[in-house]
């Protein structure tokens, strides 16, 4: 009795799953006609719709959109995520807008508007070195009451800039001793970063890391929210004009 329960129950799942999968095809099949789509490319999304239904409604779909459609999704959508741009984003730390932190790459990927990103209200910056991916963190700490190993982000090196430093200062004493014994006083290191809030003026070299990102409370760019990037690089949608013969509003009530 239990296998038999057991079985219904697993057949059960399997058939919830298939319908489920089964229910997001047939939305896209769906609405791939009414946007003219023909039956391959159709069939084609449709199929990938059942698992990857994004790639759909915020990319093919999105192509199928007339401008002024495009227009109107853009607007909808950029209230829906409560900002004044689609480009914009939450302070983590005080929850005010960030103006044009998202920007897109010549391949049409995500990443970090240059720079300075910061917010209007409170001291975060979304383009920092501890953001960044050529930041390599201090020393090691031990926090917590189980000896936890935590590396220090307020402060450490960038491996992209490299400046000329005493051996005492960028190695280890023993290495230090070392290196002095063979007559080198300073080598070429890993720029020092004091403060890993504030980037350097002189970077350029800034590449985000999406786990660091993640870790200070930034949610990167979903399908979503690049689609809405794209949308608002587009030209604006031209104007309609009323027909010859209509152009004051009385005339058209007169209608």
């Amino acid at each position: 009795m239990n296998a038999d329960m057991g079985r219904c129950l697993w057949l059960a799942l399997v058939l919830g799953v298939l319908g489920f999968l089964a229910y997001r095809g047939a939305c896209v099949w769906i609405d791939a006609g009414r946007r003219g789509l023909g039956l391959a490319r159709r069939l084609g999304w449709a199929l990938l719709g059942t698992v990857v239904p994004s790639r759909y409604w915020w990319g093919a779909r999105i192509g199928a959109l007339s401008p002024h459609e495009q227009a109107d999704l853009l607007a909808r959508e950029t209230v829906a995520l409560g900002l004044s741009r689609a480009d914009g984003l939450r302070c983590p730390l005080c929850g005010a807008e960030v103006a044009r932190a998202w920007a897109l790459t010549a391949g049409g990927r995500s990443t970090v508007a240059a720079g300075p990103v910061a917010c209007p209200r409170c001291d975060f910056r979304l383009d920092t070195c501890r953001h960044c991916a050529h930041f390599l963190p201090g020393s090691a700490q031990v926090q917590g009451q189980f000896g936890w190993v935590n590396p220090d982000v307020t402060c450490g090196r960038c491996d992209c800039y490299k400046v000329t430093q005493p051996v005492e200062q960028t190695c280890a004493p023993e290495v230090a001793r070392r290196l002095k014994a063979r007559g080198w006083e300073q080598i070429r290191a890993p720029l020092p970063i004091v403060d890993s809030f504030v980037p350097p003026d002189f970077c350029t070299a800034f590449r985000p890391d999406r786990k660091r990102l993640r870790a200070g409370g930034v949610r990167w760019p979903d399908a979503r929210r690049v689609a809405l990037l794209r949308l608002l690089a587009l030209p604006p949608a031209p104007e309609t004009t009323p027909p010859e013969g209509l152009s004051s509003g009385d005339e058209q009530w007169l209608l």
